[in-house]
């Protein structure tokens, strides 16, 4: 495996490859997802909504038809700009760095972060920091939605390996444990072209994701396991959903 950066996201998550990867991503668990939050938050048309990392803004756009008014944010250059192809009067894509200051964009009766879109940095302080800034560009009484990969129910399969070929594009990829992340080394074939990528994402159980978001300044007022809201259970449940209040 070749040497990868720190910011290991600031390139892979711009590189077609990503997006092919990953392109089974469901818009209708997305739909179902985003329509179960916002009658759970009772989120009213006209109040405005943050999509915090939105990537290509699949998200925001089901948060839009609910009558939001929605800024999608994210640190991939080409996700932006092909987000961008679906921006209006009511929903505006932007790059921008969730460990920088949110202050530009005004202030939000919600922001999500949906997908696992956390987690990528080298601190637990950058991770603290970002949520701060969540709590920031928040109203009083507002709502932040953290949707995060359940490590309890993936750390115990893991070591694995895998490949797929997509579009003549044989991907392989291994997935560990190492020092506290959940390393994903991917190895593309394009046409005999070798490229090296990974992901690393923070294993954090739903106790220190809580404590972050104390830490941050935001009050847990709920937490489920899965998109169809089931309760959290640490064994088996595929994801960490936390709601938490300014």
């Amino acid at each position: 495996m070749a040497t990868i950066t720190d910011n290991w996201f600031e390139t892979w998550f711009d590189t077609n490859y990503y997006h092919e990867l990953y392109q089974h991503r469901d818009e209708e668990e997305a739909r179902v997802f985003i329509a179960t939050m916002v009658m759970y938050l009772e989120l009213r048309a006209g109040e405005r909504i943050l999509d915090l990392a939105c990537g290509k803004g699949r998200h925001s756009r089901e948060l839009q038809k609910h009558g939001l008014e929605v800024v999608g944010i994210d640190l991939s250059k080409n996700s932006i700009e092909e987000a961008k192809i679906y921006e209006s009067e009511d929903m505006v894509f932007d790059i921008h760095d969730m460990r920088k200051s949110l202050a530009k964009y005004g202030k939000f009766d919600a922001i999500f972060n949906i997908f696992t879109s956390f987690g990528y940095f080298n601190s637990r302080e950058e991770d603290v920091k970002s949520l701060m800034n969540v709590s920031k560009a928040l109203i009083p009484g507002g709502q932040f939605v953290q949707d995060y990969i359940n490590a309890a129910a993936v750390v115990s399969k893991l070591p694995e390996k895998g490949e797929k070929e997509i579009n003549g594009l044989l991907f392989s990829w291994s997935k560990y444990l190492d020092n506290g992340y959940i390393v994903k080394d991917i190895q593309v074939n394009d046409g005999g072209d070798l490229k090296n990528f990974q992901e690393r994402v923070k294993v954090y159980s739903i106790e220190e994701l809580k404590a972050i978001h104390k830490e941050a300044g935001l009050k847990v007022v709920a937490e489920f396991g899965a998109y169809e809201l089931d309760p959290y259970e640490a064994e088996t449940s595929p994801r960490i959903i936390l709601v938490s209040e300014k």
